[in-house]
């Protein structure tokens, strides 16, 4: 299969159409593990692009946040969060995404994030570079902790062992840092770090990855390093650093995982 940027195209179109349809719909908000949620928004975005994948590469695997896994003997499998941060746009809060990557032996080829609220697509193919809106992205180039900004990730189905985790996170890395963020959308904030206009990102709860694999790529492919909070390489499901690489080992030190 020849990846190009004739598919960011085909996806572009596939994803914004759905959106505009689904704008229209009732949010009918239901819950799901612990206080999170899902909505009707999701499930229908979900299931128009699931549709097309399926008709365009009938073959290949799919897993995706609200159906699970779709399992097909391909060594390709796409990777589907239709809303990331579903909390956010239930609220009304513009932090939200859709994010969709595509694996090749479990190696992330191909992703793209919609970033409705920005008017910002990004996209990226293994190998040529991260782009948003058609410009090439870089990380940031802060070399200390403290002119950095990171964010992390605390939700509603964290339990008590991740909460008292990122608390301690907080905690040894506030007065390190240039500042926190907390934004819980994992596919915004990956744009963000690979674009240059934060640092750093990290989850402590173990995840497969299905909102973060398309940010990850674009993190790669713009200078940045991915590991687990020990700075190891990461497996197939585990925690998550990610930074523009010239912080990562002061990360991993004062996280003392």
């Amino acid at each position: 299969m020849n990846i190009d940027f004739k598919l960011v195209e085909k996806v572009k179109k596939l994803v914004l159409e759905s959106y505009e349809q689904a704008k229209t719909m009732q949010l009918n908000i239901k819950n799901k593990d612990r206080n999170d949620i899902v909505t009707d928004v999701d499930i229908f975005m979900e299931n128009k692009i699931v549709e097309k994948i399926q008709e365009w590469f009938p073959e290949h695997g799919i897993y995706s946040e609200e159906c699970g896994e779709l399992q097909k003997n391909s060594e390709y499998e796409w990777f589907i969060d239709p809303i990331d941060g579903t909390i956010n746009f239930a609220a009304g809060i513009p932090l939200f995404s859709t994010s969709i990557a595509l694996k090749k032996n479990d190696e992330t080829i191909f992703g793209i994030v919609f970033d409705y609220n920005q008017n910002d697509i990004y996209y990226a193919i293994k190998g040529q570079g991260a782009y948003c809106n058609g410009k090439k992205l870089a990380v940031s180039q802060h070399e200390k902790l403290s002119d950095s900004i990171i964010s992390f990730c605390l939700t509603s189905h964290y339990n008590e062992e991740h909460i008292k985790e990122v608390l301690n996170v907080e905690e040894v890395l506030a007065s390190q840092v240039r500042g926190l963020r907390l934004v819980v959308s994992g596919a915004i904030e990956l744009c963000w770090c690979a674009s240059g206009k934060i640092d750093g990102v990290l989850n402590v709860k173990p995840s497969a990855g299905i909102s973060s694999a398309a940010g990850k790529l674009f993190v790669q492919e713009a200078g940045g390093k991915i590991t687990n909070l020990k700075g190891e390489n990461r497996s197939k499901v585990d925690t998550l650093l990610v930074s523009n690489g010239k912080i990562h080992e002061k990360l991993v030190e004062v996280l003392n995982y």
